[in-house]
């Protein structure tokens, strides 16, 4: 794709198709990744939730490494990434800690699916 003004057509279908979904611990085993995958993401809205999720499932989540400052209470307080309020002021002002919105904090259900690939559901039914 040329960087000429207008000149933005595409030449055709992609040159690569992936044959495999990406999996974000094949290579990395670390016990970061591990404490990482296994995290539970509770008290956020749905929107962000999903944010999240996304963030894990293609690596990349960047967890924190110290306490970060509540916006709400000005403690250092705040645990997790892409929080902005710490739990409890979130809880007080019924509000979502990561976008700040007057949103309904959802609670994770029980019976949610979990998220397997298919190699792990087939192993696990023939085995």
């Amino acid at each position: 794709m040329s960087s000429q003004k207008g000149n933005v057509k595409k030449a055709g279908p992609p040159r690569h198709r992936n044959n495999t979904a990406f999996r974000n611990n094949l290579h990395d085993n670390s016990i970061k990744q591990k404490m990482i995958n296994s995290l539970e993401i509770t008290g956020l809205c749905d929107s962000c939730t999903r944010v999240i999720e996304w963030k894990i499932k293609y690596k990349k989540y960047k967890p924190l490494t110290n306490p970060k400052t509540c916006s709400g209470c000005s403690k250092k307080a705040i645990k997790r990434a892409y929080h902005f309020l710490c739990q409890q002021c979130a809880e007080n002002r019924q509000i979502c800690p990561k976008c700040v919105k007057n949103r309904v904090a959802t609670k994770k259900n029980d019976e949610a699916p979990s998220h397997k690939t298919r190699t792990c559901i087939y192993r696990e039914n023939f085995q």
